[in-house]
């Protein structure tokens, strides 16, 4: 005799059914693998090309007179009964310097323009020959720094024994002392002999013309950059280099 199943197994039943029917027609997986996991890193270049680093070399500066005279070099002028010899034979080179006033015996202090100071340069004539002869004046006595010439101190005050016979030069505190080239006579201004204005040098050495010029220039010059060119009388033209 058969008896019917329960209700409950049936249901049980078909729900299994159901389940293996969903799994035969459910979406297959996907075979291991297939997904891409692979990272891709950039390359970096990491050769460095070294460049050569390049130093900046000052222009060497290009010398004014070439074959200028060193500082005590003579230059022969004139010839024969005038022959004569010149040379530039010391400088001085300060901010300020000391003039005595004959007034008051007293001395001062000189100060140049702003961004300027003072140059003393001493010039030694000698008349090797056996008759007087006229030297160069100041004014052909030129001073040379950087393509520029420069000017003698306008405030030196030069003695004027025309109109004052009694009238002295000033000194330089500084340089008071300092001796000529030739001897042992004080340096005085340049073209001058005790306040007296010379106007021939005589042949010998203890006659020879030896004095000082002051020049107003740049704070900044340099002696080894800095000329001192003199005309003689004729053609003759000589130039020197301080340093």
């Amino acid at each position: 005799m058969k008896y019917p199943l329960p209700t409950s197994l049936c249901i049980l039943g078909a729900v299994i059914a159901l389940l293996l029917a969903a799994g035969c027609t459910a979406a297959p997986h996907a075979p291991a693998g297939t997904a891409s996991t692979t990272v891709t890193t950039p390359v970096v270049n990491t050769t460095f090309t070294v460049v050569p680093a390049t130093t900046a070399v000052a222009p060497t500066p290009t010398a004014m007179f070439p074959a200028a005279l060193a500082l005590k070099e003579n230059f022969a002028f004139g010839t024969g009964d005038v022959a004569s010899e010149a040379t530039i034979y010391r400088y001085w080179l300060n901010d300020t310097y000391q003039w005595h006033n004959t007034m008051d015996n007293k001395f001062y202090t000189q100060s140049p323009p702003k961004g300027d100071r003072y140059l003393i340069i001493f010039v030694n004539i000698v008349n090797r020959g056996n008759t007087r002869v006229w030297p160069p004046s100041a004014g052909n006595i030129h001073l040379w720094y950087a393509g520029k010439e420069y000017r003698q101190d306008p405030d030196h005050y030069l003695p004027d024994k025309i109109r004052d016979k009694d009238d002295q030069p000033v000194a330089i505190g500084e340089i008071q002392y300092y001796h000529q080239l030739y001897s042992t006579e004080l340096v005085s201004d340049y073209g001058y002999s005790h306040g007296e204005k010379l106007g021939f040098v005589y042949p010998g050495e203890s006659n020879a013309l030896d004095g000082y010029l002051i020049y107003v220039i740049p704070a900044s010059l340099i002696p080894e950059q800095t000329y001192v060119q003199i005309a003689f009388n004729g053609n003759d033209t000589a130039v020197w280099k301080l340093a």
